[in-house]
């Protein structure tokens, strides 16, 4: 196919809209204005979304890193953070941008001189730029997906500072101890698709989990987190159980919902995928967990409060608090790290977080819409707000397994702490608690740590992986 991305920057290298195409048609087009990002695209109304992005990076697109490069201060700090944006997932970000040296390279006998860049977001990925003096990308790496881009004409360079790594593994093979199968189910007039794998050995019906995604449209594997989700269902499927991932609606193979999404649709959605593994006859109905990460583990408590038939609830860097309280609080925090802040001081807040902020307060101030009336824009803000993660927690009467990450700066390990204590208080007597060492939000290495840059960085650890897989087999491995 053809794809043509087009991008128009305004002062001080701010984007003021951006567009694509395949093929020659246009997919979607985006407009950054102080009242957030206006999206429209073929077949779907438009829509806003909070957001006013100093950077874009789109995947593929070379010069989105030009102009993230352009922002940085060569006066100021070291490691300086911008708001940024993922077009193609309407997703909002943060990214940090550090020059990290000015390594020199022999090339085949020609010094070659370059400047070194680390980029990490808070979503736990991190890359490698290396560029001449005027920050013209040469070399570009992430090294946890094993992607490596090259300039034309840095062929060279790229074996000498950035040597290819070893191409992944297959997402699946004959050799795996599992196998996949596509499956497409329905809430309502949503449809959603995902991914079911089995053991390949064993007598059926097998225990088996439902894995729910965080915020955002999330595709089944968890893409743009590490492949998460793929390798808590592959490790799990690898020892005894059924597990079910699934492409966020208006992600992957999942339909596009024809209006803004409340959060009660999302839980919903995780809730139909619950139902549909109730009617495959390899999945043993009484042993049914569900695996929530971030937002996903808000939504699995929810669940597993309302639904006894739910066998056992396991939360990843879950919150404890309404999400309107932790967005504020992320803000502080990263500032934090940076340096001394006020609290109270809310200009010092990104702007992504202070438009969160006023679009919660807005959803707080105003009751939902009367029925029939005309979509409801607010209804994820509002019901999210009204949501208590600690209050739903303590309804949860099954074995509950909580892993935090010990420097997850999107839910802080208090949350993970806060949680077990509701859980025990309300007399839930099988509950487990784990915060990992140096752990992010998606349970990979922390850059800030320096050891664990380069390669080592954007891997989920397997330590979290194998307290995971022990603690089902443990509740949940025998009749």
């Amino acid at each position: 196919m053809k794809f043509k991305a087009t991008t128009v920057f305004g002062p001080n290298n701010r984007p003021l809209s951006y567009s694509s195409e395949t093929n020659g048609a246009r997919t979607f087009a985006e407009e950054f204005t102080d009242a957030g990002v206006k999206v429209s695209a073929a077949g779907v109304p438009e829509r806003v979304v909070p957001g006013r992005p100093r950077a874009l990076l789109e995947n593929g697109v070379w010069h989105h890193f030009i102009f993230l490069l352009a922002q940085y201060d060569s006066k100021g700090a070291a490691r300086q953070s911008f708001d940024a944006f993922l077009p193609s997932q309407t997703l909002a970000f943060q990214i940090t941008l550090e020059r990290d040296a000015s390594p020199a390279f022999d090339v085949k006998g020609r010094r070659v001189e370059t400047e070194h860049w680390r980029a990490e977001t808070n979503l736990g990925l991190d890359f490698e730029i290396w560029t001449d003096a005027a920050r013209t990308p040469l070399v570009f790496r992430i090294a946890s997906q094993q992607i490596r881009a090259v300039r034309g004409g840095a062929e060279d360079l790229a074996e000498v500072a950035a040597p290819a790594v070893a191409a992944p593994k297959a997402a699946t093979s004959p050799d795996d101890p599992f196998k996949s199968e596509e499956v497409e189910f329905r809430n309502g007039e949503q449809k959603l698709a995902g991914t079911l794998t089995m053991p390949k050995t064993g007598a059926a019906p097998f225990p088996a989990a439902v894995i729910i995604s965080g915020s955002g449209a999330q595709d089944r594997d968890g893409t743009i987190v590490a492949d998460l989700y793929r390798l808590v269902a592959e490790r799990l499927s690898s020892n005894g159980f059924a597990v079910l991932r699934v492409d966020d609606r208006g992600a992957g193979r999942s339909s596009m919902p024809s209006k803004p999404t409340s959060y009660r649709e999302l839980v919903n959605d995780s809730r139909a995928a619950f139902e549909y593994l109730l009617t495959r006859r390899e999945v043993d109905k009484e042993r049914v967990a569900l695996v929530g990460h971030s937002e996903g583990a808000e939504s699995a408590a929810i669940i597993a409060a309302e639904d006894p038939r739910v066998a056992a609830v396991a939360l990843l860097a879950g919150s404890s608090r309404p999400v309107d309280k932790v967005v504020v609080e992320q803000a502080l925090f990263q500032l934090a790290l940076a340096g001394p802040v006020d609290p109270s001081d809310k200009s010092r807040l990104p702007a992504i977080s202070r438009k969160l902020a006023e679009i919660f307060d807005e959803a707080k101030a105003n009751p939902k819409p009367a029925a029939g009336a005309a979509d409801d824009q607010l209804a994820w803000f509002r019901e999210h707000a009204a949501s208590d993660p600690a209050s739903t927690i303590r309804r949860v009467k099954v074995p509950v397994l909580i892993l935090n990450g010990e420097r997850d700066a999107l839910v802080l390990p208090y949350h993970a702490v806060e949680l077990s204590q509701a859980l025990a208080g309300a007399g839930n007597k099988h509950t487990t608690l784990r915060i990992f060492p140096n752990l992010t939000h998606l349970f990979t290495p922390s850059t800030l740590d320096s050891s664990a840059r380069g390669e080592k960085s954007g891997v989920v650890s397997a330590e979290v992986l194998q307290t995971l897989q022990t603690w089902m087999s443990d509740v949940l491995g025998k009749k």
